[in-house]
């Protein structure tokens, strides 16, 4: 049996509000001179060279956890939609090394595993398979920002 999920990046009303909130009045305003290296959290794509964008702290989760923390992430500074494909992985998760953390409904961690960006597809369907998880959070490994949370589809 094959376990479907699909992806939940920072929703556009969260990201307006944070853009608003802490972009441009922090002064963590940058403008991306590598590709890869500056991931968008809402389009879920890497900036293009030149592209501006802002660096903001979120919190992902809906519920209160021992696990509940913001996290760093980059936003295009203006809106940029969200993906097309929810049900795959993009590509800017796909080339970096990541942390996927399980939580169950009470927001506490069952599970959680380092892998290459190559291995998600995989990690996320195998984590998914244990009734008990409810949601994934995916993070870069190496800098800890939040890529986007994943839930179970039918």
């Amino acid at each position: 049996m094959t376990t479907n999920y699909r992806l939940a990046p920072i929703a556009p009303a969260d990201a307006r509000r944070l853009r608003d909130e802490h972009g441009a009045a922090t002064g963590a305003v940058y403008i991306a001179d590598a590709k890869p290296g500056y991931p968008c959290r809402q389009c879920l794509r890497d900036a293009e060279i030149g592209e501006r964008l802002v660096l903001v702290a979120y919190d992902p989760f809906a519920s209160d956890s021992p696990y509940r923390s913001r996290s760093p992430i980059f936003l295009h500074e203006s809106d940029c939609g969200t993906p097309h494909d929810l049900t795959t992985v993009p590509a800017q998760l796909s080339v970096r090394q990541l942390s996927v953390r399980a939580f169950d409904e009470q927001a506490m961690m069952i599970d959680a595993d380092v892998i290459e960006g190559s291995e998600l597809d995989d990690t996320l369907r195998r984590f998914l398979t244990d009734p008990a998880t409810t949601e994934l959070h995916v993070h870069n490994a190496s800098r800890g920002c939040w890529a986007t949370t994943v839930t179970r589809t039918a």
